[in-house]
């Protein structure tokens, strides 16, 4: 049997978290998009579409704005959104560079391991956070996304 080695678990954890990242990324465009019905956009397939297109090429900070400049978010909500932009930021752009000296060493390692955990502890409340919302908004358009997540998850492959 295969001994899993640090820097295979470091790139384990990294994973896990960019996935994380990535799914709530994507909810907080599917977000956008239902929202932009609600304000009258049309619902064609073709503006869905040029939509998620023109949404999809944003930034993760340029996705949040909106929301942090809402009267309606809390500061503490507010102070939420800000951690988890900072964490993916981090995640995505400057984290093997800030940790290449702790990649040369098993304590190191650890340490990065640790890190990524918490950061994917961060990213996943961030995942669910955006994931309510949109169940909230599919519930408002009819949609029962709960049995259209077990059916899918039911069929076998």
């Amino acid at each position: 049997m295969k001994t899993i080695t640090g820097l295979e678990k470091v790139f384990a954890a990294f994973g896990k978290a960019a996935y994380y990242a990535q799914l709530m990324e994507y909810d907080l465009v599917s977000i956008w998009m239902l929202d932009s019905i609600t304000q009258g956009v049309s619902l064609t397939q073709q503006d869905f579409l040029r939509f998620q297109e023109a949404w999809g090429k944003k930034t993760f900070g340029q996705l949040l704005k909106p929301l942090q400049k809402s009267n309606l978010i809390s500061a503490e909500i507010n102070g939420f959104l800000e951690q988890i932009r900072l964490a993916r930021n981090r995640l995505v752009h400057d984290f093997f560079l800030d940790s290449a000296a702790d990649l040369q060493t098993n304590d190191g390692r650890e340490r990065t391991v640790a890190e990524l955990q918490q950061m994917t502890k961060l990213i996943e409340k961030g995942k669910q956070f955006f994931a309510n919302i949109l169940h909230t908004y599919l519930k408002d358009f009819g949609v029962d996304a709960e049995t259209i997540w077990e059916h899918i998850l039911q069929r076998p492959e």
